[in-house]
């Protein structure tokens, strides 16, 4: 016997057909609910189901006082559509990813729909959603992971999944040797006494892995490597307990430009001059930080990132790759104003506290 999605399906698959083939055109409407209730000889809230979907899924569009439901301006126009999933806490980092995603979407015919969250917080439901129809694929960036997402899915993450040969389709950032050129640079500064700094302590990190590798190539070790947000101290409180336990740091480097931006103002606050003092490092390139104080970090291009991930995941879509894809994509190290050669004295005081 034939399920209610079975149908739903039916009638959701059928009303694209027409989309695409032009049948039904920009701006028309579509058959109203009863008429497809009967056509395809189900009830009215199945057919009224099946128009919901693909209004949400951005083919067609509600119109009140009497408007029906038309095909929705300028989606006949692409090939499919491409959902995109993201969670962050920097908005201009996703922004731009986002940004990238949709130009290259679109450079290649295919439309974005943008997704903040799992639907109703549940992989299980998720996945569901995706293999119903209308979603030709999808990009997760730095979210979660799907065991069976139903559908060509391309992971882009920066610091959280593990790579496993050969289960999904993946595209990251170089960042370990990101974590190498930052490491590079603060000892050719002539940085021997260095703080790394991680916001995610149970999370593996190649930057810190790249950091470190660079360093044991040196024969060199870290001062110490600490976490921050998992502290529960303000930036200028981690920051004087710190640089107490280890008044001999000439430099700190930090896994992220937020934690970077954050520490600069703390220490100049504390009369601790950046770079005179103490050279300072993020990660990721931040444009907003970037016009602020210039600061020395890695730039991970994310507009360039997000325009390559759709433009791979549209490859894998036309089958002009073949499946499962790991790349990596390279970043720029940026040589900023807050790293300069090590003091030859020490601090100006030891912080209390």
């Amino acid at each position: 016997m034939e399920t209610t999605g079975g149908k739903r399906r039916k009638i959701t698959e059928w009303l694209l057909e027409q989309i695409r083939a032009g049948t039904l055109r920009e701006g028309e409407r579509i058959p109203s609910e009863y008429d497809l209730a009967e056509q395809f000889q189900v009830n009215k809230m199945t057919a009224n189901s099946a128009v919901e979907e693909l209004a949400v899924l951005g083919y067609l569009e509600r119109r009140s006082r009497g408007g029906g439901t038309v095909v929705r301006p300028h989606v006949s126009r692409f090939k499919g559509t491409i959902a995109v999933f993201m969670g962050g806490v920097s908005v201009s980092y996703y922004s731009s990813l986002l940004c990238g995603i949709q130009e290259g979407a679109q450079a290649y015919g295919y439309n974005t729909l943008l997704y903040y969250a799992l639907v109703n917080s549940d992989p299980g439901e998720t996945a569901q959603f995706l293999k119903m129809g209308g979603v030709s694929g999808a990009i997760i960036a730095n979210f979660f992971h799907l065991s069976n997402p139903g559908v060509p899915t391309l992971w882009i993450d920066k610091n959280r999944i593990p790579v496993v040969e050969g289960e999904f389709n993946h595209l990251m950032h170089n960042d370990f040797r990101g974590g190498e050129m930052l490491a590079a640079h603060l000892c050719d500064l002539g940085h021997r006494n260095i703080i790394y700094i991680t916001q995610y302590p149970n999370i593996l990190s190649r930057r810190f892995d790249g950091f470190r590798g660079e360093l044991e190539k040196r024969s060199l070790r870290l001062l110490a490597k600490e976490s921050y947000f998992h502290s529960g101290l303000l930036p200028s409180e981690f920051l004087r307990r710190l640089l107490k336990r280890f008044p001999e740091a000439t430099a700190i480097a930090c896994d992220g430009d937020n934690v970077a931006f954050e520490f600069y103002w703390s220490l100049k606050d504390m009369g601790i001059r950046v770079p005179e003092d103490l050279s300072l490092t993020g990660f990721s390139g931040f444009p907003e930080v970037q016009r602020l104080i210039k600061l020395t970090t890695v730039d991970e291009h994310p507009h360039r990132i997000g325009f390559y991930a759709a433009e791979l995941l549209v490859a894998i879509l036309e089958k002009r790759v073949q499946e499962p894809v790991h790349e990596l994509f390279e970043v720029e190290f940026i040589n900023g104003a807050t790293t300069a050669p090590p003091r030859t004295a020490g601090l100006p005081f030891v912080p209390q506290g």
